[in-house]
């Protein structure tokens, strides 16, 4: 007859792709006829909006754009000037198992920003554009767990692994409105120049069906005093959120949040030029990852029939481990400095290689300075900075890296120059793509096997390789069979003669 196994589901949400970007942006921006002609580029900032995740089948398609400012000299020496522009972007992912259902975690950031100057009255800025998309698409793994009543004399050795995945994805928009005040003792703000805003996780965690998330936004602001003079100041903005999920979750599982802003703005609020209006919106994008059990039935037997079994693959492909290492690194360069005024650093994508059992990571980045020279003159400098962190990952698994500033890059004079130091906060993990074979289901013969020649007990010399299952099952007995005729303790090692008693 044929077989159906009593089988058990379990929902989970299957990665299709992670797939690193690595882009560059260009566009070109006319100096207002307010403004002086450009002399000297000073510094270039961005930051990024996402606007649009457009999910079809093959393909996921992320828009967006980044909010870049430009600060230069005019040619006549006179105080800083700011443009400001926008460039839009588009991250086309093509894969064949995308599909309408398909949902993306976005980690999208400005890698560097460079800007030149085409004529006095026209500049160029180049952005690059660095980060991950991951896409998670809804699954339900089918697994057989044990044999129903009319087979009850089947015998079925189990496995269970262990694998970390992501159980369910989801989203929330949310707003901030906030007023920010310069703190007594600076000068007052006459023009906002450059405003970039970074936004950091502190805490996520789940509370029943809710995920509950907080952090800050870090906005820095270039501007000019009254005075013509250029001064930097960063404040950080607080918030609190909660996303509602689909399930109830318990310690087992972790919640990971991952922000993206989608506009930002920043005024003046009172045209006082000491209270600032900042407005911000924001995506948080929540997934949950829990500990999942997967068991499989490696192997079967029938103890009175004759059974020809039928298997099929199953995948337990997931996480297997994280580490998270902090480094810290800096660059120097030449330079007369009388005062730093602003330090900017970011990240691209890092790059991990392989020796043997060793992952090697690096990561690139960029750094510009904002400074005053032993003249009091304002000057910038680039650096190209490189940091780098290793672990030690089987040859069989796959080490994934990310990374994010921790705290506030920051430059200091140094001898003859100046040196730039951050640190840098790296997340290694490392997946398995494990296949397995399972029992989906087989033939059990309609009659009873003849059992009565079948001796009572055998007096066996365990070999080589012999296991406490495949005795029994060449015997057609039960392993707690042959562990209680010889006094066995559970995972005790077989050795000499024992005694197999057979099933009648």
């Amino acid at each position: 007859m044929e077989l159906l196994l009593e089988t058990k589901s379990a929902d989970f949400l299957r990665e299709v792709f992670c797939v690193p970007v690595s882009q560059e942006e260009t566009g070109e921006t006319i100096v207002p006829d307010s403004l002086p002609d450009a002399g000297r580029i000073l510094q270039a900032c961005g930051s990024v909006v996402l606007r649009n995740k457009d999910y079809r089948s093959g393909s996921v398609s992320i828009s967006g754009g980044i909010h870049a400012g430009v600060l230069y000299l005019p040619e006549d020496q006179g105080a800083p000037r700011a443009l400001h522009l926008y460039l839009p972007f588009t991250v086309r992912v093509e894969h064949p198992a995308a599909t309408e259902n398909t949902r993306a975690a976005v980690d999208l950031r400005v890698s560097s920003v460079d800007a030149r100057i085409l004529n006095s009255r026209k500049v160029l800025v180049r952005v690059g554009l660095s980060g991950t998309v991951t896409g998670y698409e809804p699954a339900c793994q089918e697994l057989s767990v044990g044999a129903p009543e009319e087979a009850a004399d089947l015998q079925l050795r189990t496995a269970a692994y262990q694998v970390v995945r992501a159980l369910e994805y989801a989203e929330k928009p949310f707003q901030m409105a906030e007023e920010a005040e310069l703190p007594a003792g600076r000068a007052p703000m006459r023009e906002l120049c450059q405003y970039q805003a970074d936004v950091e996780v502190v805490e996520s965690k789940l509370a029943g069906s809710k995920g509950l998330f907080k952090g800050n936004v870090a906005l820095k602001l270039l501007y000019l005093t009254e005075e013509e003079e250029l001064a930097a100041w960063t404040c950080q903005l607080p918030f609190s959120q909660f996303v509602d999920l689909e399930h109830e979750y318990g310690d087992d599982e972790e919640l990971e949040t991952a922000i993206q802003l989608t506009d930002f703005g920043v005024e003046d609020a009172n045209g006082q030029g000491r209270r600032l209006l900042v407005n911000l919106q924001l995506l948080a994008q929540c997934t949950v990852v829990g500990r999942e059990t997967v068991e499989v039935i490696e192997d079967v037997y029938s103890l009175y029939h004759d059974f020809t079994p039928q298997w099929r693959q199953v995948e337990a492909a997931g996480r297997l481990d994280r580490q998270r290492l902090t480094e810290t690194f800096r660059s120097q360069t030449p330079a007369s400095v009388q005062e730093i005024l602003d330090t900017r650093v970011s990240l691209g994508n890092p790059v991990a290689r392989r020796e043997g059992e060793t992952v090697s990571v690096t990561l690139p980045a960029s750094a510009t300075v904002l400074y005053r020279d032993e003249e009091g003159e304002l000057q910038s400098a680039a650096l190209r900075l490189e940091a780098a962190c290793s672990t030690e990952a089987a040859e069989n698994v796959v080490c994934r890296p990310s990374a994010a500033l921790s705290g506030e890059a920051f430059a200091v004079p140094s001898g003859d120059g100046l040196e730039v130091r951050c640190n840098v906060a790296f997340t290694l993990d490392t997946f398995s793509q494990q296949s397995f074979r399972t029992l989906a289901g087989g033939q059990l013969s309609d009659e009873r096997l003849d059992t009565s020649d079948r001796p009572s007990v055998i007096l066996r010399t365990v070999g080589e390789g012999d296991t406490l299952w495949s005795l029994a099952k060449g015997c057609r007995t039960t392993p707690e069979a042959i562990r209680t005729a010889n006094n066995l303790e559970e995972g005790a090692e077989l050795s000499g003669m024992i005694l197999i008693p057979v099933m009648k």
